[in-house]
């Protein structure tokens, strides 16, 4: 047992642009409900297409990684930062401007949502 969850970490470990599938409503909905009956939270995160296309749209972004984090009051936020094709956060990448030179820029380190309630609420 603990060798095939030792080979599921590894394999995790390689991002990859087809990591993510469509679970359909019920079973999220049922993932959601089990998280909310064992640690009792109910709301979630939003985040904006504008910021994760921005994200994503960056030079050799394959995904994003989200990480949980505590902004300046202390409450529960994620932090999102897009990731190339060898795991490696894009923090700067070089692009060529418009004189036709190569220039750096800065990587989006995003945190910007709304905590509410979810569309799961209704059901508990």
């Amino acid at each position: 047992m603990i060798q095939q969850e030792t080979l599921l970490l590894q394999e995790e470990t390689v991002p990859q642009p087809t990591i993510g599938t469509h679970i359909g409503f019920e079973k999220g909905a049922k993932m959601i409900k089990d998280y909310y009956d064992l640690h009792g939270e109910n709301s979630c995160h939003f985040v904006g297409k504008n910021i994760l296309e921005k994200i994503l749209n960056q030079p050799e972004c394959i995904g994003i990684n989200m990480y949980k984090a505590l902004n300046d009051k202390g409450a529960q936020t994620y932090v999102f930062i897009g990731v190339d094709n060898t795991g490696k956060a894009i923090l700067e990448y070089t692009y060529v401007n418009d004189n036709g030179d190569l220039s750096k820029q800065t990587g989006i380190v995003a945190n910007k949502f709304s905590n509410r309630p979810g569309w799961w609420s209704w059901s508990f």
